[in-house]
């Protein structure tokens, strides 16, 4: 009996050491390590369907999925804007409040209507984002993340981005900078805390 019992204390142990391991407690709140970020869709313009830049508007009162990517990605893009089709799906009623937000930094290749097909492809909730250089390159120095396209003069030039996603609340601070590989169900239960 002793033996099973110290056996049982083991296993206790080392499953508390897993849960507080996880990836859901590894993330910290990062809202500190960021600028106040109420005015990043005010100082920014996208363009619409019509090829004109404007503001952005319907993010007010959400919290946001934030993820840079281009449509001609092979892989962490598609896998990205799936995990947060999941998301949206996973959170039921809850996903009123929350706005995931596609924007490509390939500004050469990707127009607005390019990009919301796209996006369309995996959940039409989804925002489909895209700018000019300039107004791509003042976000990603809003968010401290940055792109590269790699020998856009090729034709089917790959683009270097991040692969995290941001989780702003819906005073658009930072919240959560979500790593690549994380499972949309853990993203779930992270975003719950800002609903």
């Amino acid at each position: 009996m002793l033996i099973i019992s110290k056996r049982l204390k083991t296993a206790f142990k080392l499953f508390l050491i897993l849960c507080l391991s996880s990836p859901l407690n590894s993330l910290p709140d990062i809202s500190k390590a960021f600028p106040d970020m109420t005015d990043v869709f005010s100082d920014i313009d996208f363009y619409n369907e019509s090829k004109e830049l404007e503001k952005f508007v319907g993010y007010e009162n959400k919290v946001l999925l934030v993820f840079f990517g281009y449509t001609h990605c092979p892989d962490v893009c598609p896998t990205t804007v799936l995990d947060m089709a999941r998301v949206l799906n996973a959170l039921g009623d809850d996903s009123n409040e929350v706005l995931p937000i596609f924007i490509s930094v390939d500004h050469k290749r990707d127009d607005y209507t390019k990009v919301r097909n796209y996006v369309d492809f995996f959940d039409t909730r989804i925002a489909a984002l895209t700018s000019d250089k300039k107004n791509i390159d003042k976000l990603t120095r809003f968010f401290k993340t940055k792109y590269e396209l790699v020998n856009p003069a090729k034709p089917g030039f790959l683009v270097e981005h991040s692969s995290n996603i941001y989780i702003l609340d819906k005073n658009l601070q930072v919240k959560k900078i979500i790593p690549n590989g994380i499972p949309s169900d853990e993203i779930t239960v992270m975003l719950r805390k800002y609903l």
